[in-house]
């Protein structure tokens, strides 16, 4: 049975989606590392914010707070600095289906990079390389072939827009 890990993070930075917001995190184990202010969640993990969700077999969790203590008593991480997954990395939102073999988000330049067999899915089209960059803020997307080329299989008939 999957265990819940619970990540309190302020809505201001967005750590999965550009909406930012709450963020729900399933994995089948978790370990807090509060020295070193990261979160390793490990198998299964499954992390939803919005409408965007990722999926990986771990993800470490920075974060880049004070370590102060907190009214409640408690003390808190503070923003999230960077996550990076890895093992079969899916990221999933409304408009596009992304897998790679590692994952990482850096929250000063609100990215998501996914490297390493990459396969990029908008509607009925895909696109494969070797790095993939996800601006969330901007809404741009990257596809770069490494060492290869970029390949894509691109349906025009595709209804949507209207015109020919």
């Amino acid at each position: 049975m999957a265990a819940l890990a619970a990540v309190a993070t302020p809505a201001a930075i967005a750590q999965v989606s550009g909406d930012g917001g709450p963020i729900k995190v399933n994995a089948d184990k978790s370990e807090v590392l509060e020295r070193q202010r990261k979160v390793v969640l490990i198998d299964n993990v499954d992390i939803m914010q919005g409408t965007a969700r990722l999926r990986a077999n771990r993800v470490t969790i920075n974060y880049a707070g004070s370590g102060e203590t907190q009214t409640n008593g408690l003390t808190g991480f503070g923003d999230i600095e960077s996550m990076e997954a890895v093992g079969e990395v899916f990221y999933v939102t409304p408009e596009l289906k992304a897998t790679g073999d590692k994952g990482v988000y850096l929250a000063a330049t609100d990215t998501i990079t996914l490297s390493g067999n990459v396969v990029l899915i908008r509607g009925e089209d895909v696109a494969t390389g070797q790095n993939l960059v996800m601006n969330l803020e901007e809404g741009r997307t990257v596809l770069d072939g490494g060492s290869g080329q970029v390949q894509m299989n691109i349906n025009p008939n595709q209804s949507g827009n209207g015109s020919n």
